[in-house]
């Protein structure tokens, strides 16, 4: 099998060859209309001068000479008289030159054509040798052999290889779970604590009952927002497509309740800047929110403590834009460009939470609402953004 692979790549190269051959026998033709065009340009150039039209031609004429297939067959002093005549007609336009100048150059190109058609006929004689040393090496008995030894083989391949993404699917939808469940256990269990410890505190008569039951309401919307997060990404990864419940969202009011619920957590880091006018987008509300709380989330874990996020809305030529700032260190681009993939940690992010989700499942969410979401450095920080068609903006 490996000697008629090598046969059959050895003959498929004498045959490229033979292609490159018959091209280039054919290409003497660009030199000689090369030289007929100098000759009349300065015929035309005598009676009154070259206009832009006849100009360009020239350039255009002399650029498929340099470019036919037979200018590597030339002598190399040949070739720098071609690529001189090429560079000084882009250079300079034809129509300052002296008609002398177009003569002079004319006469350069005649020994051109000359060596050109002897190149083309020598090209000619060894092409029509290699052809008949290609179809007489060439056996049928050998291209039959050899297509069922591919058509063989290239079966024996796509078993293998089915067999093969069989078993790696299932082993990575094994891992995938086993991960999964991990990460849910990990995740569920600060909200979990959270609600238990307060509720326990409510038993205090003393208790400041309204703030206690407003962490318990921010710890539940946390733990609802993230099973959907991991709801979504396993649809994702099961090759799923979001069932959105498209509806008119107030994106502002959105993004500030997210900004709020964040507040305990980080407290005095978000700063919303005033919108032009009421921004309504339609989707889902649900994920529309936790890719807001996402990117707020990252820009006030990840960015510099003490630094406020920066937050701006606005709608204009149809698109809502959703910009989040932070202080820190940009990142590099490879990096901004990874981090939207699942499972991706940046080095600079180890030992802080998170699993390096959530920008990924955002990234899906904003695409599925006919959407787009990207980074940017604006320095001294960098800006998070995703985009959506905006519904109106109302004063």
């Amino acid at each position: 099998m490996l000697l008629l692979a090598a046969l059959l790549f050895y003959e498929q190269s004498r045959l490229e060859s033979a292609i490159t051959n018959a091209r280039a026998a054919n290409s003497a033709y660009q030199y000689s209309q090369l030289e007929r065009d100098l000759l009349k340009a300065a015929l035309i150039c005598s009676r009154g001068g070259i206009d832009p039209v006849r100009a360009t031609n020239l350039e255009q004429r002399a650029r498929l000479a340099v470019h036919s297939f037979s200018f590597p067959l030339l002598a190399p002093e040949s070739r720098r008289t071609l690529e001189r005549l090429l560079a000084r007609l882009e250079a300079e336009s034809a129509r300052a030159w002296p008609c002398e100048r177009l003569e002079a150059w004319a006469d350069r190109v005649h020994p051109i054509v000359i060596e050109a058609t002897e190149v083309s006929s020598t090209v000619r004689s060894n092409l029509l040798v290699q052809l008949r040393a290609y179809r007489r090496d060439t056996l049928f008995g050998f291209v039959i052999v050899l297509l069922f030894a591919a058509a063989y083989l290239y079966y024996q391949a796509r078993q293998v290889l089915g067999q093969r993404r069989r078993i790696a699917d299932l082993e990575s939808e094994g891992a995938f779970k086993t991960r999964l469940l991990g990460m849910v256990a990990h995740e569920l269990r600060t909200p979990i604590a959270t609600i238990v410890g307060f509720s326990e505190l409510l038993d205090d008569p003393g208790a400041d009952h309204r703030r206690y039951l407003k962490r318990i309401q921010n710890a539940a919307r946390r733990l609802g927002q993230t099973l959907a997060t991991f709801l979504d990404l396993y649809r994702l990864e099961s090759g799923q497509r979001l069932e959105l419940e498209r509806r008119p969202v107030r994106l502002g009011a959105l993004i500030a309740e997210a900004a709020e619920m964040l507040q305990i957590q980080f407290p005095g880091r978000f700063r919303l800047e005033p919108e032009d006018g009421e921004v309504v987008v339609v989707g889902d509300e649900g994920r529309l929110f936790s890719t807001a709380l996402n990117l707020l989330t990252n820009a006030a874990k990840y960015g510099p403590e003490g630094e406020p996020v920066r937050i701006r809305l606005a709608c204009k030529n149809g698109t809502a834009r959703v910009e989040v700032y932070d202080g820190g260190p940009p990142l590099e681009p490879e990096e901004a460009e990874a981090i939207f993939q699942p499972w991706t940690r940046l080095a600079r992010h180890r030992g802080r939470e998170g699993h390096g989700l959530g920008l990924a499942v955002a990234r899906e969410v904003i695409a599925q609402h006919g959407g787009r979401i990207g980074w940017e450095a604006r320095p001294p920080g960098q800006v998070f953004w995703f985009e959506l068609p905006c519904e109106n903006a109302s004063p």
